[in-house]
């Protein structure tokens, strides 16, 4: 899955290991998504599970990017999904806390 377009805010963040969860970078601008992409698979529960990474434009010119946690779209995003030939499935592990692509 990639997209590109722009947010109105947005959230992504890093992955803290010893805490076990994301710490979030909170972007409160009109944003250029340069890059997001990432991919789709099924999560312990059946339901799609999303997985994607972002690299955001302020109006500096610098970059904010990491995982992404939220946005809110303005005034578009052009998103594409490619289908892969076998499905991909997440399962949660808990030694890390979040859950892997699972072969």
């Amino acid at each position: 899955m990639t997209a590109i377009g722009a947010f109105s805010e947005a959230r992504v963040g890093w992955f803290d290991l010893v805490a076990k969860k994301y710490k979030p970078i909170v972007v409160k601008e009109q944003s250029e998504v340069l890059s997001l992409m990432g991919d789709v698979a099924q999560g312990d529960d059946g339901k799609a599970s999303l997985h994607l990474h972002a690299v955001l434009g302020l109006q500096d010119g610098s970059l904010k990017g990491g995982h992404f946690l939220a946005g809110t779209v303005q005034p578009t995003l052009e998103v594409t999904i490619t289908e892969t030939i076998g499905h991909l499935r997440r399962k949660k592990r808990a030694d890390l806390g979040i859950a892997l692509i699972s072969i």
